[in-house]
């Protein structure tokens, strides 16, 4: 049975830096999740601090997990 999962894409930032975190979107395949995370600018780029980008995984039962 396939679960009916989402990707979240979202900034991690940097409390010391002052870089903001926040959701980028939430996506229907893991091919838009990654496209929107490689146009996402670096947070260096965007507010001259620390921080990353990553995807999560919302499963069916709105549970967040990792992609692997």
């Amino acid at each position: 049975m396939e679960t009916n999962k989402k990707y979240m894409v979202v900034q991690i930032g940097c409390i010391e830096c002052g870089v903001s975190s926040y959701p980028v979107g939430v996506y229907d395949t893991l091919e838009e999740a990654n496209e929107a995370y490689e146009k996402h600018p670096s947070t260096w780029e965007s507010e001259g601090g620390d921080g990353y980008v990553a995807i999560w995984v919302i499963n069916e039962d709105n549970t967040i997990g990792s992609i692997e």
